[in-house]
């Protein structure tokens, strides 16, 4: 298969289901904005199809795994700026009263939370809140090794202990940003905690899996 068309086999399926979900949020949240905010929808679009597209230049694909793993992890990191309010930021800064708005909601601790466990302690272990964040990085944390092979042993579990917790960050600030569901520092710990809990099944299957390959060989 030639190189351009496995670049654009790991590209093509965010960019459909990227334009499938914009054509339904413009419908529904910009359709009577302003150009500005319709401007900054565009802006954030943008950024996306510039980095998925940059990345996968620049990225080999020696085989069909490689070309579904990244393809697959494009489509991932859509939905996860899908669900945290990523294609609405452009259109909330964009208020006058958006500064002042956030510093309501810290101040009054309108659906904001600083404190360790105090959304855990409120719902069950399994309930969607709690569940649902636990699940979202969880991908992150084999995706990384699988992308990157600075990550593939044990070592790389502090590397991705720290970028899933500086994405985590970067979710909770963008939620507050917007007023997208709610900033809560569980929501961090959470995530991280998924995140981690991915790299370590990605190790055990590593265990399994490999050794089995290589005797099938």
């Amino acid at each position: 298969m030639k190189i351009w068309l496995k670049k654009l086999i790991v590209i093509l399926p965010v960019i459909i289901v990227s334009l499938l979900y914009l054509r339904v949020l413009y419908h529904e949240s910009y359709s009577h904005s302003s150009f500005k905010r319709i401007a900054g929808l565009m802006v954030s679009v943008a950024f996306l199809y510039t980095w998925v597209i940059y990345v996968a230049l620049r990225r080999k694909q020696d085989n069909f795994f490689q070309v579904l793993i990244q393809s697959s992890f494009f489509v991932y990191v859509f939905f996860v700026l899908q669900l945290t309010g990523y294609f609405i930021l452009f259109k909330e800064v964009s208020s006058n009263d958006w500064w002042d708005r956030m510093n309501h909601r810290i101040d009054t601790n309108d659906h904001v939370n600083f404190t360790f466990f105090d959304t855990i302690n409120r719902y069950d272990t399994f309930d969607r809140q709690v569940a649902g964040n636990f699940i979202m990085l969880f991908p992150l944390g084999i995706y990384l090794p699988l992308l990157y092979r600075k990550f593939r042993k044990f070592t790389g579990f502090f590397a991705v202990l720290l970028i899933s917790f500086l994405v985590s960050l970067g979710i909770e600030i963008l939620q507050l940003a917007t007023n997208y569901r709610s900033t809560d520092v569980d929501d961090v710990l959470l995530n991280t905690l998924g995140a981690c809990l991915g790299f370590i099944v990605y190790q055990f299957l590593k265990i399994i899996v490999v050794p089995g390959t290589r005797q099938a060989k």
